[in-house]
């Protein structure tokens, strides 16, 4: 504002607003509605003001939240499930609204900066080498208890073992990939590695579950010819499972406070289903191998059986889990939209993150790996010049991409909505 201008009643409410929002033109300083943007203003909430059409202001959103709206005496546990995930989503945004409002929004934690993720990566590195080692050593244990037992429920865990060891290498040799860059050859890095990874174990853990499944029913068959005795458990064996179930438990502890990631989630459920699966050996080959012996009656000799049915239901169990892990990571890699809670999130945004946004024509949002792929049309006034329209489209793109889900960012700017979506893109069709 000129030093010789005094602020007076001629003064409008939308001139103040442009002129603390806004740097006039140096070629013509009186024209409020064709002033440049600052950059450190583009987020300040006075820019907003008498914007109120494009969402509603974030204080509508918490008179949602459910402990403004009272408790019933009696709520069915379907209706309070919705009022969580609402209370939740609402928490999202108002960390969102939040960093509008200040200039060093990356504190906020719905964001995450360079450094965060290059700790979160060494933590999880940390914790793949933990696993793979120790999984070495409980292979060595799980090798001698299935050597002095022969319990089939007890092979099974230690064939378990073996994928799980290999499932350590192979998320420990992703991650030591993805974070080797290679700008040339891999422009956009490597972070699809972790799924694809996910996606080889998942088809070995299924093949070793069919032939567990396999030996298990052929087991049961020769039983019932009285060519297959009930298994020898020891108390050494009996010991060295009761071990690796602690064991298990104490690396599944790990990976759920310290871990983050899809490759970690990946070992995460690998722990949770060894933690199963060795328990139910540990019962099942147990009760097989000892109380016939204890009892000494004939009668309990059908409990021999209980060996190879635990072999069984251990076998499905890991079946059922790895392949709706596998056929999650195949979706995700095949570009599966996301969640509508997502891309309310990324409208948010954009229609809060600046006053000239007119309107936003088209959000798309779509797993690229591990995370999303996000691209946002919005629409400027037709007579904006290139540069300041540019500031805008590259700032949001900036916004966007420092959510720790949004893998990159495409931001087109438009003039008009009144076209179609996919009249600017080629839309690839089948072959039939």
């Amino acid at each position: 504002m000129p030093e010789n201008e005094t602020l007076n009643e001629t003064v409008t409410e939308t001139e103040l607003k442009y002129r603390f929002a806004y740097t006039p033109r140096p070629d013509n300083p009186d024209d409020i509605e064709s002033a440049i943007p600052l950059a450190e203003n583009s987020l300040n909430p006075i820019n907003t003001a008498g914007n109120d059409w494009r969402t509603h202001p974030i204080e509508v959103f918490q008179q949602r939240l459910s402990s403004h709206i009272g408790e019933a005496k009696k709520i069915p546990k379907s209706v309070a499930e919705f009022y969580r995930k609402q209370d939740e989503h609402i928490h999202e945004l108002e960390k969102i609204a939040a960093a509008n409002d200040t200039e060093t929004s990356d504190i906020i934690d719905v964001y995450t900066n360079h450094q965060s993720v290059r700790q979160q990566t060494r933590n999880n590195a940390i914790i793949l080498r933990l696993v793979f080692f120790a999984n070495v050593l409980l292979l060595l244990g799980k090798a001698v208890a299935s050597a002095l037992s022969g319990s089939l429920a007890i092979i099974s865990s230690l064939l378990d073992s073996c994928v799980d060891l290999a499932s350590g290498g192979i998320m420990w040799y992703a991650s030591r990939q993805m974070r080797k860059r290679k700008p040339y050859t891999y422009p956009q890095g490597r972070t699809r590695l972790e799924p694809i990874a996910v996606i080889v174990l998942a088809v070995f853990m299924a093949s070793l579950s069919i032939q567990l499944l396999a030996e298990s029913i052929q087991a049961i068959v020769r039983m019932t010819q009285n060519k297959q005795e009930a298994p020898d458990v020891t108390d050494l064996a009996l010991g060295i499972m009761a071990t690796v179930i602690v064991v298990k438990f104490c690396l599944w502890i790990i990976c759920m406070k310290f871990g983050s990631g899809m490759g970690v989630d990946a070992l995460k459920a690998d722990q949770r289903n060894d933690i199963l699966s060795n328990s139910a050996s540990l019962l099942f080959g147990g009760l097989a191998g000892r109380l016939p012996a204890l009892l000494g009656q004939k009668q309990y000799q059908n409990i021999k059986y209980l060996d190879p049915i635990g072999a069984i239901l251990i076998s499905t169990y890991i079946l059922y889990s790895w392949y709706h892990l596998g056929a999650e990571q195949i979706r995700n890699l095949a570009g599966h939209t996301a969640e509508p809670r997502f891309i309310q999130k990324i409208a948010f945004i954009c229609l809060n993150y600046h006053p000239l946004i007119e309107r936003l024509d088209t959000i798309r949002a779509f797993h690229f790996g591990a995370h999303f792929l996000v691209e946002v049309d919005i629409v400027l006034p037709k007579d904006m010049c290139l540069k300041d329209a540019h500031d805008i489209g590259e700032g949001l793109q900036k916004k966007l991409e420092r959510l720790q889900s949004v893998e990159r960012a495409f931001v087109h700017l438009d003039y008009e909505y009144t076209h179609h979506p996919e009249s600017e893109h080629k839309i690839a069709l089948n072959n039939d």
